[in-house]
C-alpha cells in the first residue's frame, strides 16, 4: 500500500462532512463503552479466619504461606480444597485472639472486624427448650448475643455475635449447629 501523504488526508477531510451531533456522538459513545462495570460478588461458601477479606479479595491476596495455620494456638484453621485457609469449629472454638492476623504476611485478614460469618442454630432437643434447665450456651458467649427464657429455645442477637463457635463447644448435648452466613 502507498504511503499517504497531506494531500490524500486533506482531501479525505473535505469529502466527509461531519455534523456536530455526529462529533458528540462519536465522542461520547466511547465513554459509554469505558465505563467500569460493576463489580461481580463472591460468595463466601467456607468460613474463613477472622479479620478475613471479602471473599473475592481474600482469595486474591491470601498467598497460601500456612503462617495463620502454624500459629493459631486453637487450631481451627485448616487447609480446605481451594488451597486457603478456612475454619473447622468441630472440635473447638474460635478464640478471637487475632495471631492469625498478626501472622498474615499479605494482609489478606485485615479486616477490621473480625468476625468467621459462622451463627449457631439450635436444634428441638435444646435441654432448655425440653426441661427449662440449662442456659450453658448463654453462659459461655464472651459477646452476649444469646438471651434465653425458660422452655424456650435461645434468641441470638446476630449483630452482637461473631460466630467464635463457643456456644456449640459448650454444649454438652450437641443442640447447637452451626452454619455460615453470608
Amino acid at each position: 500500500m502507498a504511503d499517504r501523504d497531506e494531500l490524500y488526508y486533506r482531501s479525505c477531510l473535505e469529502h466527509y462532512h461531519v455534523s456536530r451531533r455526529g462529533l458528540f456522538r462519536g465522542l461520547f459513545g466511547g465513554v459509554k463503552k469505558s465505563q467500569p462495570q460493576q463489580q461481580m460478588t463472591v460468595i463466601r461458601t467456607v468460613a474463613r479466619p477472622p479479620t478475613a477479606l471479602d471473599e473475592a479479595l481474600f482469595v486474591a491476596l491470601c498467598n497460601s504461606c500456612k503462617a495463620c495455620e502454624q500459629i493459631c494456638p486453637q487450631q481451627v484453621i485448616e487447609w480446605g480444597n481451594d488451597n486457603k485457609p478456612q475454619l473447622n469449629l468441630d472440635y473447638n472454638h474460635c478464640s478471637q485472639c487475632g495471631q492469625c492476623q498478626q501472622a498474615c504476611p499479605t494482609k489478606a485478614l485485615s479486616a477490621e472486624k473480625a468476625d468467621t460469618e459462622y451463627r449457631p442454630l439450635f436444634s428441638a432437643g435444646c435441654l432448655n427448650r425440653v426441661s427449662g434447665q440449662c442456659q450453658t450456651c448463654v453462659e459461655q458467649c464472651p459477646q452476649q448475643a444469646l438471651t434465653i427464657h425458660d422452655n424456650q429455645q435461645p434468641q441470638l442477637d446476630s449483630s452482637r455475635c461473631d460466630g467464635c463457635g463457643l456456644c456449640r463447644a459448650s454444649c454438652y448435648i450437641g443442640a447447637v449447629t452451626l452454619r455460615l452466613v453470608g
